[in-house]
């Protein structure tokens, strides 16, 4: 710029800036190490807060602005720089920009997909943080991260720039952006949203009393990455799945909402998509739209299903050939396997009943590979009528006179056992830790026991006196 840019200043000391002349917009960064939390004020020490935060800070100012913020104030750290930026000297994300700490980065206008990249290998705090300024005075972080210790890694985003922005790396050890063609979505609705690379979408769910279906739909992706949905309700409280593993090599996927009666006030929702580095869509649709479950139904990676049948169980399967993961849950009934071996029977729970105002019984398989569903008949289920030993999540039915259940494992994990008739309805439930008593449950003769366990590896024993 031909003028002075750079200044350098302790703790709470005061820097006079000097504005370029003939006055024209400049990016003004504030320059610390490491994550400290800084203060900074505009009119001196006694002045104007204009941020709190972590690490560096960074303003666009256009020359209405510079008479206020001419004189600059920093707390919190030892040391810290200050530099003016001359954005008509900054380069374009059309290649590649690579650099260490602050840099100032205009994207002219029309519609480009930035990759960023930040490698860190520090052995003390480290934060990137990257983020687009508005002419308004707006600051929007786009990519973030931190890292404590020696951390031989990388984190990457993709972001979608529309229209002419104002980038600027605030902070960072070792970063890139590249910039490459868009490959442009179609155009998004009120239910379905098209994108590319990592964005935040929000989407109106007009009845929490009603569970839905919110599906997935990814570019394939080199080493099978996975594209990660942060899902949230509109004051930022993780709903059920909060973060999600989708992966790109499995096509279409959907995801369950449950219904939530008592946060229908909180309105909307949000869904955050991070990892994508190609296209994706997200639509909402009604638990109608949800694949019918029969008698059998095999799967992978993560889909919903609804069942419309009398009181019946509901046996999982893993079909996969190598190592993966498996959660089946429908209402508070969950199966997990977090390793699950090839061909690897899983377990069963009871579902099923007259539907209600809630349409059908939801089902939601979240996994990483193929997967069975198999609905079989009360009339079909495993018999006792003494003590009996298992493991995982089972459904027993008691043929011996009535009595007194009572659960216990030999672990440490939480294991129960809930009592049901036939419509499905519990009628009392026994739940011990390790070998932790409890009060016996009332065990009529007839009826059915569904034991829950946290894994299919966890070993449980029905005892009835």
């Amino acid at each position: 710029m031909g003028e002075r840019t750079e200044w350098a200043a302790r703790d709470g000391k005061t820097v006079e800036v000097d504005y370029p002349s003939p006055a024209r917009t400049v990016v003004l960064t504030v320059t610390v190490d490491g994550l400290e939390e800084i203060t900074v004020l505009a009119g001196g020490a006694d002045g104007t807060e204009l941020h709190r935060g972590k690490g560096a800070w960074s303003v666009l100012v256009p020359p209405e602005r510079q008479k206020g913020l001419r004189r600059i104030t920093v707390r919190g750290v030892y040391l810290w720089q200050l530099r003016l930026h001359d954005p008509a000297e900054a380069a374009e994300p059309t290649g590649r920009a690579a650099g260490d700490g602050p840099r100032v980065l205009v994207h002219p206008g029309g519609t480009a997909v930035v990759d960023v990249e930040h490698y860190t290998s520090a052995d003390d705090k480290q934060l990137f943080r990257l983020v687009r300024h508005t002419a308004a005075g707006g600051r929007e972080v786009l990519a973030t991260s931190e890292r404590y210790g020696r951390l031989n890694r990388s984190n990457d985003w993709t972001l979608l720039l529309e229209g002419p922005q104002v980038l600027v790396v605030e902070q960072g050890e070792r970063w890139s952006v590249t910039g490459r063609p868009a490959d442009m979505p179609p155009p998004s609705t009120e239910t379905v949203r098209y994108g590319v690379g990592d964005r935040d979408e929000k989407f109106e769910w007009p009845d929490w009393t009603r569970p839905a279906l919110l599906e997935v739909e990814t570019a394939e992706e080199p080493n099978w990455r996975s594209v990660r949905l942060d899902l949230r309700d509109l004051i930022g409280r993780s709903l059920d799945h909060g973060s999600v593993h989708v992966s790109t090599r499995h096509g279409v996927q959907r995801l369950l909402l449950q219904a939530e009666p008592g946060q229908a006030v909180i309105g909307p929702i949000r869904v955050g998509v991070s990892g994508a580095r190609a296209r994706w869509r997200l639509e909402l649709l009604p638990i109608e739209e949800a694949r019918e479950l029969a008698d059998r139904a095999d799967g992978v990676g993560i889909d919903v299903l609804a069942y419309t049948g009398p009181p019946a169980v509901l046996r999982v399967w893993m079909l996969a050939e190598s190592w993966s993961y498996l959660t089946v849950r429908s209402g508070d009934r969950r199966i997990r396997v977090s390793r699950s071996r090839p061909q690897e029977w899983c377990g069963a729970m009871p579902i099923g009943g007259p539907a209600g105002p809630q349409g059908p019984t939801p089902i939601g398989v979240d996994g990483t590979d193929r997967w069975r569903l198999e609905v079989v008949p009360l009339a079909v289920v495993p018999a006792f009528d003494r003590k009996l030993a298992g493991q995982g999540c089972e459904v027993v039915r008691w043929t011996g006179a009535p009595g007194r259940l009572t659960v216990a494992t030999g672990g440490g994990n939480r294991v129960t056992a809930t009592v049901l008739d036939e419509r499905l309805k519990p009628l009392g439930t026994a739940t011990t830790y390790g070998r932790r008593r409890h009060e016996p449950v009332e065990l009529p003769s007839g009826s059915l026991v569904a034991v829950e366990t946290g894994g299919v590896d966890q070993r449980w024993r029905l005892v009835v006196r």
